[in-house]
């Protein structure tokens, strides 16, 4: 299934139904009133967000979504049976515009980012009210009722931004989907050739205790991402969502001049791009080590030290490294989990 993450489309609640025009035919009763009923309520078309999907792909397929119209009413005084609702299960992380048919605008209305959350996006009509409502002394017979209230219709843009704890940055061929390999379930497309990444990879990583800690492989950013330059700017939006970045360095890109440019160049992208994600929290890795002789690894590592960074060493390739980075990662998670949790105590205080 390709990955889509925008999609337009049309929706409708249903309309409801038409009030009844009818009369008791009773035995023995020889003006019988009014007893036409009411028809039933439209469907309502709701939202909901699901963790079961992970694309928009499903929604360029079919752009046409409608509840069902609610059923008339009927003589004896039978009312018109309502619609059921139309639910519409959206990928979780899945913004909602509402698209304006004149000028285009667009208005955000939900933002579904919460599992099982539900929204009503177009409310059904009201069904009509039968002619047993119209009788009054100077009207005995009323002939006529009212018709179903029309429901609503709604252009809505989709646009998905993935949600997860972890954003993995970094160059093309990179090595960043070899380690979420290594790391997690995920089976992404791996080569020695840039751009094997064309949509964004999910791994989820469960500890001893259950929890689990979600990480997106960002496709490969290039210099110029944030001016739609290579592959990466459709994925920038991504990252948006994430809690914090491993920034993933190949020691094939490396200087030994000037070893952390790569980090610095794909910062100054984020920063163009949005402002705030260049102050997310930031793990800095260079990967492939095993292509570096011990007396390249031992001057980096010195340079990292000289310019006072915290920069880990790894060959997700051969292992080497990895747990090490995992476990800071989780402790990165942990910790932030512990801050939020101390900060709803205080505003609950």
């Amino acid at each position: 299934m390709r990955f889509i993450d925008e999609a337009t489309i049309t929706v409708r609640s249903g309309k409801g139904g038409n009030g009844c025009v009818a009369f008791r035919r009773e035995r023995f009763i020889p003006r019988g009133g009014p007893s036409g009923g009411d028809g039933g309520k439209g469907g309502d078309l709701i939202f909901r967000a699901s963790s079961k999907l992970l694309t928009l792909y499903d929604f360029r397929l079919k752009r046409v979504y409608e509840a069902s119209n609610g059923q008339p009413g009927m003589g004896s005084d039978k009312y018109g049976k309502a619609a059921g609702d139309l639910i519409v299960d959206l990928p979780l992380g899945t913004l909602v515009y509402e698209v304006d048919r004149e000028d285009e605008s667009e208005k955000l209305i939900a933002d579904l980012t919460e599992e099982g959350r539900e929204m009503v996006i177009c409310k059904g009509g009201d069904g009509g009210r039968g002619n047993i409502h119209f009788k009054s002394s100077t009207n005995q017979t009323p002939r006529y009722a009212e018709e179903g209230f029309p429901g609503e219709e709604k252009r809505i843009r989709l646009q998905l931004k993935i949600i997860a704890d972890v954003g993995l940055l970094g160059l093309p061929n990179a090595g960043k989907s070899t380690f979420i390999s290594k790391i997690s379930a995920a089976k992404p497309k791996i080569a020695a050739y840039p751009f094997t990444t064309l949509v964004p990879n999910l791994g989820v990583v469960e500890d001893d205790y259950g929890h689990k800690l979600v990480i997106a492989d960002i496709p490969g950013l290039i210099e110029g991402a944030s001016e739609g330059q290579g592959l990466g700017h459709r994925f920038l939006k991504h990252v948006e969502r994430t809690r914090f970045l491993v920034h993933i360095l190949s020691a094939e890109d490396l200087s030994l001049d000037n070893p952390f440019e790569g980090f610095n160049m794909l910062n100054e992208e984020l920063r163009l791009f949005d402002e705030d994600l260049a102050v997310k929290t930031q793990l800095r890795v260079i990967n492939k080590i095993d292509l570096l002789s011990e007396e390249d690894l031992a001057e980096l590592k010195a340079k990292a030290a000289e310019a006072d960074q915290k920069v880990y060493f790894m060959s997700a390739l051969h292992d080497d490294g990895v747990k090490d980075l995992l476990k800071d990662m989780w402790d990165r998670f942990n910790a932030m989990n512990q801050e939020e949790a101390d900060e709803q105590d205080q505003q609950q205080d």
